[in-house]
């Protein structure tokens, strides 16, 4: 007897929503090891900043699945904080690159640190029910949805336009 679920197109759906809702969610700042604290949509605009070197507002966009607005608020916030800058690109005026301070590639390992520790106690548990195999599999999945979702999303724009 096969006991495993079928997860129709909504099923699926429903989960990523209240996964990514926990996620959202959990918007009290908290210190993640520096001494001072942080939003956890800040640090993880951070780590986007620092995982994609010379990344633009319209990338970062993009990336993150927030409108060039939201995403221009967080960097106000975070730039005032001192966790990055803005430099200007040579070619054209109107673009900028952003990239992380001193203080917020501090900031960023802590965060992986925190990370590792916190969704680790998480990812133990699921470990000792599922294969390695089982769980680089979902990953894999995961991030291909989330490529693939990111596509969807923009040939969307494009059709409305």
């Amino acid at each position: 007897m096969n006991n495993k679920k079928t997860y129709s197109n909504a099923d699926a759906v429903d989960v990523l929503h209240k996964v990514s809702n926990f996620y959202i969610n959990t918007k009290v700042p908290h210190d993640y090891g520096t001494g001072e604290v942080y939003t956890s949509v800040e640090v993880h605009t951070l780590k986007e900043i620092a995982d994609n070197p010379d990344t633009t507002l319209t990338e970062l966009s993009k990336n993150t699945g927030k409108t060039k607005g939201a995403i221009s608020q967080i960097l106000k916030k975070i730039e005032k904080k001192g966790l990055i800058y803005k430099e200007i690109d040579k070619n054209n005026e109107n673009r900028f690159f952003l990239r992380i301070t001193e203080k917020g590639k501090i900031l960023n390992d802590c965060h992986k640190e925190y990370d590792e520790k916190h969704f680790g106690e998480s990812m133990n548990i699921v470990r000792e029910m599922f294969s390695e195999e089982q769980i680089n599999t979902t990953f894999e999945v995961l991030e291909a949805w989330l490529n693939i979702r990111r596509k969807v999303q923009e040939r969307r724009i494009k059709e409305k336009k």
